[in-house]
């Protein structure tokens, strides 16, 4: 068995959408959900909350088997950054495996994610990345087709060459990898990331406002919350 640990990224100040990680969701929030996902994951070695910010770090408090692992300041600030800023902490995981779970999927499973786990510890690729088949039309900025190519194809979505999206739901990497390639994740060739093919209705991700309120729409229906 390879040890691996799970991290959640979460911080008050997302670029995108203030405040989403605490705001009211369906009942809840979205680092709850994401917390009480991540206490029940019982087959890590370890389960951690990378944050900087105290009132963060306090609402993990309740979850008994969630460690804190801690984020520098510029890690959290607003706007992008270089991965060996934003993702520092990768290199103080305990173990050399890691799984990032993205605190914004709310419908992301606890299944999936024991399905993605197994396949790490029954294949040995160095990084992994979750992602869902399509068949849809994709050009470039100058319009260049970069899938269904050919005119005199069918041209519809349900036939054609598959291609995989990623969902940014979780991936796995190699923190050593990380460390002595000055914060890459993978090489992006075949196998690096190897992709694991997850469930589309559960690859909703939550980054705008319309975004929120359908998920929580979306999530109240399914989990029957008032």
């Amino acid at each position: 068995m390879r040890p691996i640990s799970a991290v959640i990224n979460a911080r008050l100040e997302s670029s995108r959408m203030k405040q989403k990680m605490i705001r009211p969701f369906a009942g809840t929030t979205l680092l709850d959900i994401a917390l009480r996902k991540l206490n029940e994951l019982d087959f890590f070695e370890h389960r951690f909350l990378a944050v900087a910010e105290d009132e963060l770090k306090n609402r993990a408090k309740q979850y008994p088997n969630v460690e804190i692992l801690e984020r520098k300041p510029e890690s959290v600030a607003p706007g992008p950054h270089e991965p060996t800023v934003t993702f520092e902490h990768y290199a103080r995981v305990p173990t050399q495996y890691v799984f990032v779970i993205n605190a914004c999927a709310a419908f992301l499973s606890e299944q999936t994610i024991r399905t993605a786990y197994d396949i790490f510890q029954q294949t040995s690729y160095r990084s992994y990345a979750a992602v869902v088949p399509t068949r849809n039309w994709i050009f470039t900025q100058d319009g260049v087709a970069l899938t269904h190519k050919d005119p005199d194809a069918l041209q519809n979505t349900s036939h054609g060459e598959i291609f995989y999206k990623a969902t940014h739901s979780f991936y796995i990497i190699d923190r050593d990898y990380f460390i002595s390639s000055n914060g890459r994740l993978w090489t992006l060739t075949p196998d690096d990331p190897h992709l694991i093919e997850m469930p589309l209705d559960e690859s909703f991700d939550v980054d705008t406002e319309r975004e929120f309120e359908f998920s929580a729409y979306m999530y109240k229906k399914l989990h029957k919350r008032k």
